[in-house]
């Protein structure tokens, strides 16, 4: 037994060292000494950035993970001048940063980029991190890898062209989150393309498949005063899912820009008659909205918009006017982008609309508009609205329907019915157009009671800035 035991002490002072040294922390100092233990970093390794500030601090992290880059003390490493961080190998993990007095490096593309997959981004601030001038275009955080995260983070005061937070048109930009995170203090500037989020991916261009998408999920976060796009968060792809947000005092509004089978659940829209306040506008198919609360916007609850006609029955450009300019996009299907998808085969369910200034329910939203530049007379069809509530404390119009113009050339459209099943107004009243059918929407006198909003998003941000 004893000679047995000696083989065993032996065999284990002859296995590898490697494990012996996982899940060291490495303290660095200065980016040089950061570099050099990223070299010399093993799987499992925490490398600690000194507290203090990092100026021109451009972090490249390929290491061989799980790895974790964290701040010595949350929220006390301060990166400035011009500064970035890229997750470039899978499985990385970034906490208590907080970028700010700076800009992202000449030329670059966001701030923040995943590169690769599987990478957490926590915990961390990006706040008034932005150039001279606002034309200058860069993101604060970009994903083209996939199965990223972002989470209880702070972006915070961008003023510049290109949306806070982006997802790639590439087919490996796919199962990326955003959760926890506080936006707040995006100002208007009068710059198109500056939302809080953009997720591009399948379905961008108006692409066929029914099971590609970007699969993003954008969850359990908190926007406010974000003002610098019409589009607050902006879906332009399949398969993605906004769920738990709350958006308050906010221009703008939750919006199914391009792309089909997306899902918004349980967001709540607090506008509090803030300037440009919107709820929810949809386009595109086979979307599931439901569960949502939307309050005192300064423009409509919910949009439904129309879609743009572009071919005939041979997939040819269909000219209804001499003055239509179709969209070209080599990318599409047919060489042609709609500007706004019909929208068709979708769920409308338990969605709460309390004292908005403009209807509450628009189906059919931008019937003829640009028209006859643009051919939007695609009127919603086949939709199913169900048990949604509207309270319209100092009345007005809460359903409206757009009527089908029937003069040539639209003679030729016919649309099926949209079906309303357990809808309920109060206070509110109906414009309702064939071929739709006020039927499955009651109608009952003004209430003092209106629903209180649901419990809103709580825990956003970093837990060092609450």
């Amino acid at each position: 037994m004893k000679r047995l035991a000696a083989l065993l002490t032996a065999a284990v002072l002859l296995l590898p060292a490697g494990p012996a040294f996982a899940d060291r922390d490495v303290l660095v100092s200065n980016l040089a000494e950061l570099n050099q233990a990223l070299g010399a970093a093993v799987s499992g390794d925490t490398i600690v950035m000194a507290d203090g500030t990092w100026q021109d601090a451009v972090i490249g992290l390929t290491a061989p993970g799980p790895l974790t880059l964290r701040a010595q003390t949350p929220g006390k490493v301060l990166l400035t001048g011009r500064s970035s961080l890229s997750l470039n190998s899978p499985h990385l993990t970034v906490s208590g940063l907080t970028f700010t007095g700076g800009q992202a490096p000449d030329g670059a593309q966001s701030v923040i980029t995943f590169n690769s997959d599987h990478g957490r981004v926590t915990d961390t601030a990006v706040v008034d991190f932005n150039p001279a001038e606002p034309q200058t275009a860069y993101y604060w955080v970009y994903f083209k890898g996939g199965h990223n995260r972002l989470d209880h983070s702070l972006l915070r005061g961008k003023n510049h062209q290109e949306p806070v937070v982006g997802n790639d048109r590439g087919l490996a930009a796919k199962y990326n989150a955003v959760d926890h995170t506080r936006f707040a203090d995006v100002p208007n500037v009068g710059r198109n393309g500056m939302e809080a989020l953009r997720i591009w991916g399948y379905g961008q261009w108006g692409e066929l498949g029914t099971q590609e998408g970007a699969y993003f999920t954008i969850e359990h976060n908190l926007f406010e005063h974000v003002d610098g796009d019409d589009e607050i968060i902006s879906l332009k792809s399949n398969h993605n899912t906004v769920r738990f947000n709350t958006i308050r005092q906010s221009s703008g509004g939750l919006v199914l820009r391009y792309g089909n089978h997306n899902t918004v659940e349980n967001n709540v829209i607090l506008g509090e008659r803030y300037p440009a306040s919107e709820g929810i506008r949809v386009s595109g198919n086979s979307h599931t909205v439901r569960g949502n609360y939307v309050a005192g916007v300064s423009g409509y609850g919910l949009k439904v918009t129309s879609g743009e006609h572009m071919f005939d029955e041979n997939n040819q450009l269909d000219y209804l006017t001499p003055g239509f300019v179709p969209q070209r996009n080599p990318l599409a299907p047919y060489g042609y982008l709609f500007h706004y998808g019909q929208v068709t085969d979708s769920e409308f369910t338990a969605n709460v609309f309390v004292d908005n200034a403009k209807s509450d329910m628009h189906l059919g939203w931008f019937y003829k508009n640009h028209w006859p530049a643009y051919q939007m007379v695609l009127l919603p069809e086949r939709n199913t609205f169900t048990g949604n509530l509207v309270h319209r404390p100092k009345g007005g119009v809460a359903v409206v329907t757009s009527p089908q113009e029937t003069a040539p050339p639209l003679e030729k459209f016919t649309f099926e019915p949209n079906t309303f099943r357990g809808n309920v107004v109060h206070g509110g009243t109906l414009d309702v157009h064939a071929p739709n059918s006020s039927q499955g929407i009651i109608v009952l006198p003004r209430s003092r009671q209106a629903p209180p909003p649901p419990p809103q998003t709580a825990e956003t941000g970093p837990t060092w800035s609450r």
